[in-house]
């Protein structure tokens, strides 16, 4: 459903390829920041850049996926809604 960004990494602020490298969490809110979202840290060693990038990218096939099981859900609890309004 999901990949790792297997391309190479290109900096945001001087654009060169293969310069970013993983950086370490500083402080209490980049831990939490990193534990609980896709955001990896990440630092140039070319220009110092340092800021996050998503680690994940989602593929077309899975975006396929979740539209489709999101109507799905939406067309269930439809059908309960109309069926719970039958009962009562």
């Amino acid at each position: 459903m999901t990949s790792r960004n297997s391309k190479k990494t290109i900096c945001p602020s001087c654009k060169s390829e293969s310069t970013l490298r993983n950086s370490r969490a500083r402080n209490t809110k980049e831990r939490i920041i990193k534990a609980i979202t896709w955001f990896e840290l990440y630092k140039c060693k070319k220009c110092g850049w340092r800021g996050w990038k998503v680690n994940i990218i989602l593929e077309q096939r899975a975006i396929k996926k979740i539209i489709f099981y999101t109507l799905l859900m939406i067309i269930a609890a439809f059908i309960v809604y109309n069926l719970l309004k039958l009962v009562v």
